[in-house]
């Protein structure tokens, strides 16, 4: 390989975790971080400018209640913004259960929604099905 190239058959998929409860982020992350690499953001803002510098991970995990930016406005930004960010798979991981508001994340496109609480092996299911079951 020279310069920049890529070998990507050992690079290893990485999943983004925005959570403002740092407990969660090291929870979630500690989760993946044997078999993925993992990126810990505290808010949407801080994710969406990481994204913005071109540096796309293949899944992220959103809570929707954050400062600075939510994980709904952030859901926004990615879906409706650069058509290179548009198809992240992304899980919403939160407390929030009213019903029109998992109604709206599904119609702007969120793949999945788990609730805090959740169990480690629905969290660490849904996300292996969302990076294999579309891999490129």
């Amino acid at each position: 390989m020279k310069g920049n190239e890529v070998d990507v058959s050992t690079k290893k998929k990485c999943i983004m975790i925005v959570d403002d409860d740092e407990a969660i982020r090291m929870l979630v992350g500690g989760y993946f971080e044997k078999d993925f690499d993992t990126v810990l953001m505290s808010d949407g803002h801080e994710a969406l400018i990481y994204i913005s510098e071109n540096r796309v991970p293949d899944l992220i995990l959103l809570d929707m209640e954050m400062p600075n930016m939510n994980g709904r406005v952030f859901l926004r930004r990615i879906r409706y913004g650069n058509a290179k960010f548009n198809k992240i798979p992304i899980i919403f991981l939160t407390t929030v259960s009213s019903k029109l508001i998992v109604q709206s994340a599904f119609k702007h496109g969120v793949e999945d929604y788990i609730f805090k609480p959740f169990k480690k092996e629905e969290l660490v299911k849904k996300v292996i099905a969302l990076l294999y079951s579309n891999s490129n």
